[in-house]
């Protein structure tokens, strides 16, 4: 019924309420272009007060509610970029004040992204070597930096556990640089709790050839305390396959050990590991610690260093470090050398070379001191050296420099210990 009822009603009431939308929709227009036009005015006045002011345009505020690009990427900052704000000053510059904090914010914002593009550009280098490849933001406006040329690689270090030609460590890229810091720390770290793998770790890193001058210091002198704790010792370590016990029998001398055994060592290096002081005093069922040999050498000359070592090929360790000197003008020769058959001796004459000056054996002025090894070249590049040898000084101040006539030169305690582990035949490696 209501439906019917309504159907039948006249048409002029609604043309009427027509007529007053209309009317109200006009003037609803009007109000509305007024109020664009003031809040356009507001607008226009407060940018000429910020310009007069020498302030930039404020940027536009995100809509209430609506959280703007902007705000999504401060939400991702640091707290430590976004819980300072700055506060308006005073009601009536509310709107201004607002937009310099939302301007200050952007900065820190920008400051924030600037701090991280630098810290990716730092780790760049250090991807690059491991075959990644990490783009770097750069800002817009800005030309990217020429990327640097590769710097070339440099002659790599001789390398070599053993005198069998074939090298155990071969030097990393870039020619002698460290590369060995970590194994090398851990090895230090190991040498109080177990110094028999500790001295193995240690030898191969400084025979590699490829530490630098203050770690290559800093591991021989660690290698030294080592082989007064592990060598120079009659203490007997079962877990050392360097050594081996030996029992004195009838008619044994400290010399007839040696050879029977074929030690590849002068006897006195027997008395001064058991630390026996009347060789001569030894006795029938007395235990001695023998090394098992062969011995070596290898002299490096950027750090005036004398390395002793024992064993062969990868079981090669270095149980003593020895400083020395050196010849004049890069005088002493590199290669492969060994010790010259019967050119070992004791309290030597010797006449210089060069002055044709003569000395006695015993004359506290021998330049050589009192021990001398001849060397022999046994590469085709030092086959023809003669003359060069190892021995004692007079001098002391000259261990660290070059002042021999081409010769490797110890002080007299060292060269003696030098003297009675090299036999004839003994390999020496001068790099």
């Amino acid at each position: 019924m209501a439906l019917a009822s309504q159907s039948t009603r006249s048409d002029r009431p609604v043309l009427s309420s027509r007529r007053s939308q209309s009317s109200l929709a006009s003037r609803g227009l009007v109000v509305g272009v007024a109020a664009a036009a003031a809040l356009g005015g507001a607008f226009w006045l407060m940018r000429n007060q910020a310009s007069e002011s020498g302030e930039a345009p404020a940027p536009a505020l995100s809509v209430q509610g609506v959280p703007s690009a902007r705000d999504a990427s401060l939400a991702r900052l640091d707290p430590t970029v976004t819980a300072t704000p700055i506060a308006p000053a005073s009601a009536r510059s509310s709107a201004l004040e607002l937009a310099m904090s939302d301007a200050a914010n952007s900065a820190r914002a920008e400051i924030h992204r600037e701090n991280a593009e630098r810290a990716l550009l730092a780790e760049t280098p250090a991807a690059a070597q491991n075959g990644q490849t990490q783009p770097a933001t750069q800002p817009a406006g800005t030309t990217p930096p020429a990327s640097p040329q590769p710097a070339p690689a440099a002659p790599q270090a001789p390398v070599g556990n053993g005198f069998d030609g074939t090298p155990t460590n071969a030097p990393s890229a870039g020619g002698g640089a460290p590369r060995h810091s970590d194994s090398v720390a851990d090895a230090l770290a190991l040498a109080a709790t177990n110094p028999i793998e500790a001295r193995a770790a240690l030898s191969q890193a400084i025979l590699s050839g490829t530490l630098g001058p203050i770690e290559a210091k800093q591991v021989s002198d660690v290698l030294a305390k080592l082989g007064n704790e592990l060598f120079f010792t009659p203490n007997f370590n079962a877990n050392d396959k360097l050594f081996f016990q030996y029992t004195v029998q009838s008619g044994d001398s400290l010399e007839r050990i040696v050879r029977k055994h074929k030690l590849g060592c002068d006897w006195r290096l027997v008395a001064r590991i058991n630390n026996i002081k009347k060789p001569e005093a030894i006795r029938v069922g007395q235990r001695l610690k023998l090394p098992k040999g062969p011995f070596s050498a290898v002299v490096s000359k950027r750090d005036y260093r004398v390395d002793l070592c024992i064993g062969a090929g990868s079981e090669r360790v270095v149980f003593m470090s020895l400083p020395c000197g050196l010849g004049k003008s890069n005088g002493t020769p590199v290669g492969r050398f060994k010790v010259r058959a019967g050119s070992k001796l004791l309290n030597p004459e010797w006449r210089n070379p060069i002055t044709g000056e003569f000395f006695n054996a015993n004359d506290p002025a021998n330049p050589i001191g009192e021990h001398w090894l001849g060397l022999e070249g046994i590469e085709p590049s030092n086959s023809a050296l003669l003359g060069y040898g190892m021995h004692g000084t007079i001098e002391p101040n000259s261990i660290g420099q070059d002042q021999s006539l081409g010769c490797v030169r110890l002080l007299a305690d060292d060269i003696a210990i030098v003297w009675e582990t090299l036999g004839d035949g003994c390999e020496v490696e001068i790099r």
